[in-house]
């Protein structure tokens, strides 16, 4: 087997497994151990919901990778990311994995040599490449915080998520 040491190719496959496959089924996972009433939870009025973060990774996953990477239409409301106080458990995972599907035919119609083009939000990067590196920071910043939340309302509820995760989508390479 030949040894690939292209970093782009590297870094694109990378970013490709954790961005649509690996947090994605994180995120999974922590909605479906969660009741409907604990989706929708909050620790006070200033507090997201498990339920609210996953429609504002969907909502910027949708805007800034297919949206304006991939030059798929999304239009974006934002502020209903966090208004939504309640919607089912079924419908929840049917919008994440509406993403998961458009994430994936968008990495799939890009390649490492799209990633020394200009960043489609310059005000905030020069390259494609900070764009998915941005998605993917974000992306982890806010499943973070519902594996947090997922731990905290059930004890034991996803114990060794990381590892499971990364060895079912590809990622792990131990």
């Amino acid at each position: 087997m030949e040894k690939d040491d292209d970093l782009s190719t590297f870094a694109f496959a990378a970013l490709r497994v954790r961005i649509s496959k690996t947090m994605p089924a994180q995120i999974r996972t922590c909605v479906e151990q969660l009741s409907e009433e604990q989706l929708w939870w909050r620790a006070n009025e200033r507090s997201n919901s498990v339920g609210n973060l996953v429609l504002h990774v969907r909502g910027a996953v949708l805007h800034f990778l297919c949206g304006r990477i991939g030059g798929h239409t999304y239009e974006r409301d934002r502020p209903a990311e966090f208004n939504i106080a309640a919607m089912s458990k079924a419908q929840l995972l049917a919008m994440l994995d509406e993403m998961v599907a458009l994430t994936d035919r968008t990495f799939a119609a890009m390649d490492a040599a799209r990633l020394t083009d200009p960043s489609t939000e310059p005000a905030y990067y020069s390259t494609v490449f900070e764009d998915l590196f941005g998605v993917a920071i974000h992306m982890a910043t806010h499943m973070g915080q519902i594996v947090y939340v997922t731990k905290l309302l059930n004890e034991n509820s996803i114990n060794d998520l990381w590892s499971k995760t990364h060895k079912a989508t590809g990622a792990w390479r131990g």
